[in-house]
């Protein structure tokens, strides 16, 4: 069959996604299978992150500390042996929750877990890596805080969350000098130590992977509970704030526009994705084309909403030259302003709409994708159907809710400047 390459291929914007259902081996274990690959993707999710620290250089610095080390391998010996089984190892901590990621080759899964349970649980914090991590820590504190662009981001959380969270701290010097072993090892036993955790599983598994893993899972958190730990608390919403960092030979000032706002469980959610990506959420959205294209007052500006614990963050950000600053801010209120009070067009509309589906699909396009999604639901409270009826959530959009959110949401803000 001969191809008109002068016709466009037909298309349609009528999707469903539907999410291959978990296989769930126990009550913390779930699994995604495929014969089609040969790797795997396992991942221990704990109920605690940053809010349980006792302090902001204990928080920072354990989840890079906790595989430089255990009571028989050095940290050379630790990666050494992930690397020759093929295996990479992930650990990072969130406010609340902590994720601990080994991607792995699959027929080598029943040898990685003792070793994963020696970094895991038996960590040493050996003192000689305590300060190879703490001098890289500082002197990369000492090149970035040169930068406006991270003293604007330090700045915004402590404006949005508060200078007594944790979650509104950034660390410096002079609380990295305060990192001790002590303070590791009692954070350590009171977190890893005592509670229980989530397993996710995706990739070409067998059911004695499965059983192995089962015991695994049994031998290292004996009856473990999430009432051990230690209690946190998220931080209230602050009132906005006007912040103004001098940096006297910074040629650029970075903005930072923002607020607390809400996560993918609100009502508003899709209205406000809709909204958001019309007005700063796409290379195509008004503030590109105003502020970048028509003006030329950045290289780059853009506006997001990202979920984080109980709520979200919504901020918009840029880069300018410290000359067009005012300029800047009085065109993002224009365009503000403009999405609160015309409707805005059809195809434009459209537009937005085909790019937000286009972003989901890419998102579904891996098996680790969609043990994503799974997670996301269970963490984030979503509904079953969450991903499922985004298409129809999507579609109902109309300009005038565009409108409403924009008036409804889009107010309020904290902003930050340094440069």
């Amino acid at each position: 069959m001969m191809t008109f390459r002068t016709i466009p291929p037909s298309y349609t914007t009528d999707f469903r996604i539907t999410l291959e259902p978990l296989e769930h081996f126990s009550d913390r274990i779930s699994v995604l299978r495929s014969d089609t690959v040969e790797v795997f993707r396992l991942e221990l999710i704990f109920p605690f992150g940053l809010l349980h620290a006792p302090d902001i250089q204990t928080g920072h610095f354990l989840p890079r500390l906790i595989a430089m080390g255990t009571a028989d391998r050095t940290a050379y010996q630790v990666a050494e042996a992930f690397e020759r089984l093929g295996g990479f190892l992930d650990i990072s901590m969130g406010l609340r929750r902590t994720t601990v990621t080994l991607h792995g080759l699959s027929r080598y899964f029943k040898a990685y877990l003792p070793l994963l349970a020696d970094v895991i649980f038996q960590p040493e914090f050996p003192e000689v890596e305590i300060e190879i991590q703490r001098a890289q820590a500082s002197q990369t504190y000492l090149v970035e805080s040169r930068k406006p662009a991270f003293r604007a981001n330090a700045s915004f959380k402590e404006v949005i969350y508060g200078p007594g969270s944790l979650a509104g701290q950034t660390q410096d010097p002079a609380a990295m000098a305060e990192l001790n072993r002590h303070s590791l090892k009692k954070f350590h036993a009171a977190t890893f130590g005592v509670s229980s955790f989530d397993i996710y599983l995706c990739g070409h598994i067998t059911d004695s992977d499965l059983s192995s893993l089962k015991n695994f899972s049994e031998s290292v958190s004996p009856g473990a509970t999430e009432a051990a730990l230690p209690e946190a608390h998220f931080p209230e919403k602050q009132p906005s704030q006007h912040i103004r960092v001098e940096m006297e030979n910074a040629v650029q000032s970075s903005l930072i526009i923002g607020k607390r706002l809400f996560n993918r469980a609100h009502p508003d959610f899709f209205r406000f994705l809709v909204t958001n990506t019309t007005f700063g959420g796409y290379f195509g959205s008004r503030l590109m084309k105003n502020i970048r294209e028509e003006k030329g007052l950045t290289y780059g500006i853009s506006s997001s909403l990202v979920a984080n614990g109980p709520d979200g963050v919504f901020s918009i950000r840029a880069e300018l030259n410290k000359e067009k600053l005012e300029e800047a801010l009085a065109a993002i209120e224009s365009e503000k302003e403009t999405l609160r009070t015309t409707p805005v067009a059809e195809s434009e509309l459209a537009t937005v709409k085909n790019y937000i589906r286009g972003n989901i699909l890419s998102g579904t396009n891996t098996l680790f994708d969609i043990m994503d999604k799974h997670k996301a639901i269970h963490y984030e409270a979503l509904p079953p159907d969450f991903y499922e009826s985004m298409g129809a959530h999507i579609d109902a959009v109309t300009p005038e809710d565009v409108m409403h959110m924009t008036g409804t949401w889009l107010n309020e803000f904290s902003t930050v400047i340094a440069g």
